[in-house]
């Protein structure tokens, strides 16, 4: 249970990390710069604590864990692009090259969704999966055309932001959605308090 609730912690973490950078990523005159960079941060930290939870709660070896410690990889390179003393040119490629290797990693996960058997949980994990994919490779597009055209690419990155974090709230739904169909004998005996309290019986 404690491995469960590690995974279903890192995904809500992570989401709530995708909706901290999709808030930065949304252009606002009520923002400062300053504080748009911090949230870009925050929200990067976020999704990078996140995915590693959840990466360290899947089975050892599998795609899932592969794919999410991807995802972390490419949080990491963002954060790196943010926080280093580096110039503008360097920052963009580096968020490019972060969020391509985000939608990798929900890829690999993705690809592990289609190996599930039918479920509401299964199809949200889908979709969400799918959508942080879509989401993350805007964005990635998004940093391109900054290089390339200099015109709505602000807008195109927050619809990529937003479209990641609904599918990070979707996969995290999908993580709740599996723990609360756990077979209550299955939940109890990984209790460890109910555990004891049988064996003391």
């Amino acid at each position: 249970m404690a491995t469960a609730f590690k995974g279903l912690s890192g995904a809500w973490i992570q989401a709530a990390g995708t909706i901290v950078a999709a808030i930065a990523d949304t252009p606002s005159e009520a923002i400062t710069e300053a504080q748009t960079d911090s949230l870009g941060l925050w929200g990067n930290v976020l999704q990078a604590t996140g995915n590693g939870l959840m990466a360290d709660s899947n089975e050892p070896g599998s795609l899932n864990q592969a794919g999410n410690a991807i995802q972390a990889g490419g949080n990491t390179i963002i954060v790196g692009a943010l926080v280093l003393p580096i110039n503008e040119d360097l920052e963009q490629n580096l968020t490019i090259k972060g969020n391509l290797v985000q939608a990798v990693g929900g890829s690999v996960c993705f690809n592990e969704d289609l190996k599930e058997d039918v479920s509401i949980a299964a199809l949200y994990g889908l979709s969400g999966d799918f959508l942080q994919v879509v989401g993350n490779s805007i964005q990635a597009l998004a940093a391109i055309l900054d290089f390339e055209i200099d015109g709505h690419e602000e807008l195109v990155n927050a619809v990529g932001s937003w479209i990641q974090a609904t599918g990070a709230v979707l996969s995290a739904l999908s993580e709740t959605k599996s723990l609360q169909d756990q077979p209550p004998l299955e939940a109890d005996s990984l209790n460890p308090i109910k555990s004891n309290q049988t064996n003391k019986a």
